[in-house]
């Protein structure tokens, strides 16, 4: 028998080597492996944890530690509801504990922790139970995210669709709401609940004139001063615009929220220092109590609505209180803003003129454009019917842009029909003076009728031209630049500065007609119309006296030495056919 074939360690010797040299290849793979998946977990957004059977983390990988500012120390050891800061809606914490007492994996946990320099962390969670082979629990292990930047996005997002963006209030949305809830409470306690509706007084001619940006500013002011002159338990909300929503819960009897309400608007009307201006803006209140004015948010706001109109109607700055004969008023008024907006598309408004004449000689000097609405059904609307509710709702500016078109157009057929005309005179508001396409609808309008200059005169308000007498003064000289005549209308009921009418390049003064009406006589009146007729002509301008309706006013005026009148006594407004026929046989004086 051969020895070498039958020794142990001559036979195994070689393959105890290579076992040995394969494990040691194994080991060295294994730990290259290893460290390069340690590599990559430290470089992952994501974080790697594991916990024991009593839920202490034991092993952290990841930009955890990172995100979070922490030493591992702090963390190991730990359960995550001993973190700083820990914090969990009840819903989250309630699957997380089901799914924990079950054994099973979880989904989505959201929690958040705090940073040592106070900065939370928003963090999402998954895992899955570790078991051993015998079916023992050894714990979880699993991802995490930082989702901070994710979480606080949609509270942004929730936050602007129920916030106002620009003041902080709540929107309509989140004020009905608020609203609704404050029902149910005042249900319960018998206490006294109302609703108020605010609206800023000639907003519109503060943004127009000195901008948007001036106008949003103006009501983060405005909406600052409203939420420091409230109640904690009171909400304030923005509807849109100039429109804001108040709502006062326990508010006791009428009286104690008008003292309540007008206490409100003095805040309001304190100056206030925009763009290097200091002015004053005032607002407009009404008022609905639940339940006897509504009983549910949408009624009660409405009813609020109707009442700060009413406020509006009786000069602004106050408060109204909510009362049934004003649905019916409501009814109507959106009856003809709706009528309105329809007859201005149908075509249904049109211009009647009215003469002036020379106070002495009686010789046609000029016309007035005079709006009237054909409402079928109606007849002719005179404008104080359906003007205020056009500047309010909106209207005025496209119903102005169509008296400018329709008188250019209605000149040039006088013109071509070979009549003598005079100067036309178009009245301009508040809004359409601060609207800043005005100068480009007359400038096109008197384009394409081929107007000369001086044919077409504008009529503005001293009030209207005194809330920015600079922008005015400059708006005046171009128009003047145009060939556009200017006249101040209503004279003697606003607050002009002597200063600013030298300035203005205008030509003529209108005297209001309430001081025609206490013509003739010895009495203030008398006194007035002679003050600005005298005042008129130390500065060269024209004077015409409005609302002449008596041969004894005629007399009168000739005495103080008007120089042209306008009223029933000397002309009615009539249609455009009408003055064609009065123009091909009246005395026309030359522009």
């Amino acid at each position: 028998m051969s020895t070498e074939s039958t020794h142990p360690a001559l036979t195994t010797a070689p393959i105890s080597r290579a076992l040995q040299a394969q494990s040691q290849l194994t080991q060295t793979a294994l730990a290259c492996s290893e460290r390069r998946l340690r590599s990559l977990l430290a470089l992952s957004v994501d974080w790697i944890w594991e916990q024991d059977a009593e839920g202490r983390i034991c092993e952290l990988s990841g930009r955890l530690l990172e995100d979070l500012g922490l030493q591992p120390e702090l963390l190991l050891g730990r359960r995550i509801d001993q973190l700083d800061g820990f914090e969990a809606s009840e819903p989250a914490l309630h699957q997380f504990r089901i799914a924990a007492v079950a054994r099973r994996p979880f989904r989505d946990f959201d929690f958040q922790v705090k940073r040592p320099d106070g900065r939370a962390v928003h963090v999402r969670g998954s895992g899955e139970p570790v078991f051993d082979t015998q079916g023992g629990l050894l714990g979880y292990r699993g991802v995490a995210r930082d989702v901070t930047a994710e979480v606080l996005a949609a509270r942004e997002a929730n936050r602007l669709a129920r916030y106002d963006a620009l003041t902080g209030l709540p929107n309509r949305g989140q004020f009905l709401q608020e609203l609704t809830r404050a029902m149910s409470r005042s249900k319960r306690s018998g206490h006294a609940m109302a609703v108020g509706f605010l609206d800023l007084d000639r907003f519109k001619t503060v943004n127009d004139t000195l901008g948007h940006a001036a106008g949003d500013e103006l009501l983060r002011v405005m909406a600052t001063r409203l939420r420091k002159a409230v109640r904690e338990v009171d909400t304030v909300g923005r509807l849109g615009g100039d429109e804001f929503a108040l709502l006062f819960e326990a508010c006791g009897d009428r009286h104690n929220l008008r003292r309540r309400a007008l206490a409100l608007l003095e805040t309001l009307g304190q100056p206030i220092h925009l763009h290097e201006r200091s002015f004053m803006v005032t607002g407009s209140i009404g008022l609905a109590f639940f339940p006897e004015d509504g009983e549910d948010s949408d009624t009660l706001l409405m009813h609020a609505d109707a009442a700060m109109y009413r406020t509006k109607e009786q000069g602004r700055n106050g408060v109204n209180f909510y009362d049934a004969s004003l649905a019916a008023r409501a009814e109507r008024q959106f009856e003809i803003e709706s009528t309105l907006r329809m007859g201005l598309a149908r075509g249904e408004l049109l211009l009647h003129y009215q003469p002036k004449v020379c106070a002495r000689s009686g010789r046609l000097l000029g016309l007035e454009a005079l709006l009237r609405w054909n409402r079928p059904g109606h007849g002719l609307v005179p404008p104080s019917e359906f003007i205020p509710l056009a500047e309010e709702r909106g209207l005025i500016l496209p119903i102005g842009r169509w008296v400018i078109r329709q008188a250019c157009e209605q000149l040039a057929r006088w013109r071509a029909q070979g009549l003598s005309v005079p100067p036309l005179a178009l009245n301009v508001s508040a809004h359409q003076f601060g609207d800043p396409g005005l100068l480009d609808d007359l400038g096109q309008a008197m384009r394409l009728a081929g107007l000369p200059a001086g044919q077409l005169e504008l009529e503005l308000t001293e009030s209207v031209l005194m809330a920015e007498p600079e922008r005015a003064r400059r708006l005046l000289r171009r128009m003047a630049e145009m060939g556009v005549r200017i006249a101040i209308d209503d004279f003697g009921t606003g607050y002009s500065s002597l200063s600013y009418l030298k300035r203005f390049p205008a030509r003529t003064l209108k005297i209001d007609r309430s001081f025609v009406r206490g013509l003739p006589g010895k009495g203030d009146d008398a006194a007035i119309v002679q003050a600005v007729i005298a005042l008129a002509h130390s500065l060269g301008l024209a004077v015409v006296a409005e609302g002449v309706e008596t041969d004894a006013q005629l007399q009168a005026l000739r005495g103080l030495g008007c120089d042209q009148v306008q009223g029933y006594l000397t002309g009615r407004p009539m249609p455009a056919a009408e003055v064609a026929a009065m123009l091909a046989s009246y005395d026309v004086q030359p522009a």
